[in-house]
Order: structure tokens, then sequence, then C-alpha cells
């Protein structure tokens, strides 16, 4: 019988907000694993901040994170793909956003991109302080896109809701990079505007990621509850979301129970291969 793989979002899908993994998340993924299919995380948040969270022993088999700029074999630890942005193109993005009159982060390169260069020159919305308060400590402030050296994992940037407007608008003059949307793991309301090097979301690493593998993409079922896992959805022959998606979501995608009521270890059951 040939492998499968579950894959999974880690906050708002099995991390709950302000909570953690459940044991019975734990004890699902093990069983998966014991099973023989593949366990990865996709997940937007940076190699620190994914590594605060799950043990070394965490019972999965792959890592996504930053929204899919990095790949870790989690045995091992070991870093197998890295996406960065060039010190070039990282000036031609901030030179572009700073006539936005948006503040935004730009996060330095993989396996160190919890550091990152910030601006603070405009009105800084609500979760804007909350994150740089978050990681206070690693940030450096600039007054000019000629502050940032060297190559760096993306962008993020925090929009109230006049700027919104501002999405497609970005999105049409940053054409040639990877413009991902997702909602904050903080106040699970604002609405992040995060940018990569071309290509770089969820699904192309986690589908890179089964083509090394060997397993087919039917044979793959994936559960997310954000915008930014659309990407590893539409690869999986059996996608799904939780119950505490956005509706848009949930009417496109079949659901199962919330983060807070295990929702993953339904899923696991209805879709781990017999």
């Amino acid at each position: 019988m040939n492998r499968g793989a579950i894959i999974t979002d880690l906050d708002g899908t099995i991390l709950p907000r302000g909570g953690k993994v459940s044991d019975e998340v734990s004890a699902a993924l093990q069983w998966i694993g014991e099973k023989g299919d593949v366990r990865i995380i996709a997940t937007g948040r940076n190699l620190y901040s994914a590594m605060q969270v799950l043990a070394d022993d965490f019972p999965i088999d792959y890592l996504v994170f930053a929204s899919g700029a990095g790949v870790m074999r989690w045995n091992d630890k070991k870093l197998l793909s890295v996406c960065h942005l060039s010190e070039t193109d990282a000036y031609i993005i901030a030179c572009c956003l700073w006539d936005f009159n948006v503040n935004f982060t730009v996060q330095r390169e993989i396996p160190n991109n919890h550091y990152y260069y910030y601006t603070e020159h405009y009105p800084q919305h609500a979760d804007y302080l909350r994150r740089l308060e978050a990681y206070k400590v690693f940030g450096h402030p600039i007054s000019s896109p000629e502050d940032i050296h060297g190559d760096v994992t993306q962008f993020v940037m925090i929009l109230d809701a006049v700027q919104l407007r501002l999405m497609e608008k970005i999105r049409l003059q940053l054409a040639d990079y990877s413009i991902v949307r997702t909602t904050s793991p903080l106040d699970n309301r604002a609405i992040w505007l995060e940018i990569f090097a071309k290509g770089v979301n969820k699904g192309s690493a986690c589908l890179n990621l089964l083509e090394k593998l060997g397993i087919d993409r039917a044979n793959c079922a994936g559960l997310g509850n954000d915008y930014n896992d659309v990407d590893f959805l539409n690869i999986c022959g059996s996608p799904a979301v939780v119950a505490n998606a956005p509706l848009p979501l949930k009417a496109l995608y079949k659901s199962v129970a919330s983060d807070k009521d295990n929702g993953f270890v339904e899923f696991a059951l209805k879709n781990l291969k017999r």
C-alpha cells in the first residue's frame, strides 16, 4: 500500500490560542506515525517561535515553517531547504512599502528569522505593537530602506481596516514576489500581509517535500484554519478546516471540530489510510 501523509497547520488548528497541544492530539500524531504515514506541520511561525511550543520529541516528521520559506526534518533538526529574499529584493520591497505609509518588520535570514528590522514612523497598529513587544530583544529599528543589510526571509505588515484597501495595490506593485494573507495569531483578528520570495508558500513547500518523499498528493490529507493554509489544502487529496476557521473557508472545505475540541483527532480518524 502506498504511503500517505497528513499535513496540519499549528496555531488555531492543533494549538489553540493561549493553550497547548492536547494529549489527545499528540496521541493521534503518534498513532499516525506508527501506521506509517508522514506527519507534517506547516506553520507561519518562524523557526525560533515554532520550537518554543514544540518539544524536541514532538511526534512529527517534518516542520514547514515561515509559511514555506524553510523546511526542517524534525528527528535530527536538519534544515532541508530555505528560501530568502536578496538584499536587493529587500531594498525594492522596502522602497515600495515606504510609499504606502505602513509600518512593517523585515525578518532576517533563516535560521535566525526571529531577528528583524522594523519601522515605527507611522501610527502603529495595536497588534503591531504586541508583535514588537513579544520579540523586542530581537528587533532593530530602521529609518530608511538602506538600513536593511543581507538576505532576509520575509516582510510582515499588519493592516487596519482602512489600510486593507492597500492589499491589491501591494499585490500589483510587488507581483514578482509571493504575498500571503493571514490572520494574526496574537489577537485572532488583525490582518497580516507577508511578502516572500517568488513561489514561497506552504503549498509549494509541502508539494516539494511530498515529491522528494515519493508520496502522491492524492494520498495526502490536510487540515488548516486560515487563509495562508489554502495553498497546502489545495494540493491535498483530502483537505478540511477546523470549525473555528473563517466562514469563507468553511464554505470551500469540509470541516471538523474546532481546535479547542480536538478537531485534529476527528480529522485523523477520518483520513488515516486503512
